[in-house]
């Protein structure tokens, strides 16, 4: 919020924080993380990042905790830098740091089974529909991607999570940094999944009562 205040006040500080094609190479390395702070597209992209961030983030921290949360965060946002300067696509958003948040709740939801909860599959479904709808045909797409994805969460929470890997998948086939960034977050949520990088809420619990025990 901070960043988009200081945007609409001060314009020419969007042209020193985004991301742009060759900025790398003459040494502009702040480059990697200061386009999260600034939304190009203009003020919709400002008040639907915020949005998106706070619904899935939410999620995110409440069923993967706070450390895995950073570090989702962080893969996301790796994953879509990196595909955005090999494809020389310039601009700004944290959408790609909120796609690795929600590719690593969907992996850690998927590996729950019949313990997610439909508020929590419902959000991040919906949010990789709209991506999707978004990424190949524009905002009216993105509604219909993200009514798609309740539809499918009404049949059944797995199939809509499924579907979001999919998306993810199609995405990222479709040179799109959204796509990109979701499988970087699927692939890092995998990997605390197989490494179990801190124990699950569940396993704490146990734990102390077998302590008192």
């Amino acid at each position: 919020m901070i960043a988009a205040v200081v945007q609409y006040a001060v314009p020419p500080a969007v042209s020193v924080l985004q991301r742009t094609p060759g900025a790398l190479e003459a040494g502009q390395w702040w480059r990697l993380a200061t386009p999260l702070f600034v939304q190009t597209l203009g003020w919709y992209q400002v008040v639907t990042n915020l949005v998106t961030l706070a619904l899935v983030g939410m999620v995110a921290e409440r069923e993967l905790g706070r450390g895995r949360w950073l570090v989702l965060f962080v893969a996301g946002t790796v994953g879509g830098q990196v595909a955005a300067y090999a494809w020389q696509e310039p601009g700004g958003g944290d959408s790609i740091a909120i796609c690795g948040l929600a590719g690593g709740a969907v992996v850690w939801l998927l590996a729950r089974r019949n313990q997610a909860s439909r508020w929590d599959v419902a959000v991040l479904a919906c949010y990789v529909g709209a991506l999707t709808g978004w990424g190949f045909l524009g905002i009216r797409a993105a509604a219909v991607g993200a009514v798609t994805a309740a539809v499918a969460l009404y049949v059944n929470r797995r199939i809509a999570l499924a579907a979001a890997a999919v998306c993810a998948t199609a995405l990222a086939a479709h040179a799109d940094l959204h796509g990109v960034s979701l499988l970087s977050g699927m692939a890092i949520g995998l990997l605390l999944l197989v490494i179990r990088v801190g124990p699950p809420r569940a396993g704490r619990a146990a734990g102390r009562c077998r302590g008192a025990v």
